[in-house]
């Protein structure tokens, strides 16, 4: 449940942040990205960029969080 929050929470900046493309779907009910790469313009460099995006994206993220609570 926690990464389909963030999967959803990241699809969302992803979007905002407007570099590249991806929209999010479940798949077996779980948050998953889904860029369709179906341009027969779409270089290896351009899926790079995505994986960076969503990276760095994700990083920021998770550093905004709050650290848990320990017990």
């Amino acid at each position: 449940e926690e990464l389909d929050r963030l999967n959803s929470r990241l699809g969302q900046a992803l979007i905002e942040d407007g570099r590249v493309f991806a929209g999010t779907t479940l798949f077996e009910g779980k948050v998953a990205f889904r860029p369709a790469i179906v341009n027969w313009q779409t270089r290896e460099e351009d899926v790079d960029l995505l994986v960076d995006v969503l990276i760095e994206l994700g990083e920021r993220l998770l550093a905004a969080e709050p650290a848990p609570a320990s017990s």
